[in-house]
């Protein structure tokens, strides 16, 4: 027979299990609530009541920390879909990883924001930022052209193919200072 807590932590590690995906949900929440919080820091935004903006996103979306989807629906003026999510095994890419063209004419990096872009839903023909840690850094890859945003900043620009706008990838501190609070009304 069995031990029972043998089944108990295969299942709490198991991918396909209900509880894994509970996990993974409450993390991307997680993840998105700090993302939010960043944005406002790294836009220059000092926020006074988050907990007046818990309760709206609670009332919208039925979860109770910040999320992407009330982000984007309550702050419309914000130049962008603001999207991401951790990206697996992205301490494995190398520099050399992100300026190498696959046979299929795209690199890891582009691949994985491409499959998490399409998992949630995201048009990439729209402008968006897409944020994803890399250690201990916040980065953003986002589709504006390099005249949107006339400020000095190091960043790295990845074809994603034919009919689309390249793929810039900068850390989110430089990114969300030159957006800056003109999209902030409370």
């Amino acid at each position: 027979m069995a031990d029972p807590r043998d089944q108990f932590f295969g299942e709490l590690f198991s991918n396909d299990s209900q509880g894994a995906e509970a996990i993974r949900f409450q993390r991307q929440l997680a993840f998105e609530e700090r993302i939010i919080k960043r944005v406002f820091k790294e836009c220059g935004i000092s926020v006074s009541g988050w907990g007046r903006y818990a309760n709206e996103c609670r009332n919208m979306t039925g979860h109770d920390k910040l999320n992407f989807s009330w982000f984007n629906s309550t702050f419309q003026r914000f130049p962008g879909i603001l999207c991401g999510r951790r990206i697996p095994r992205l301490h494995e890419i190398t520099l050399a990883d992100l300026l190498k063209i696959s046979s299929n004419g795209k690199n890891r990096l582009c691949s994985a924001i491409a499959k998490s872009l399409h998992r949630d839903e995201i048009d990439s023909s729209r402008r968006f930022i897409f944020c994803f840690p890399v250690v201990r850094t916040m980065f953003c890859a986002h589709n504006y052209e390099t005249e949107d945003i006339n400020q000095p900043r190091v960043s790295w620009r990845l074809n994603l193919g034919q009919g689309t706008r390249p793929l810039v990838v900068e850390p989110t501190a430089m990114f969300f200072g030159t957006v800056g609070s003109d999209w902030f009304y409370d």
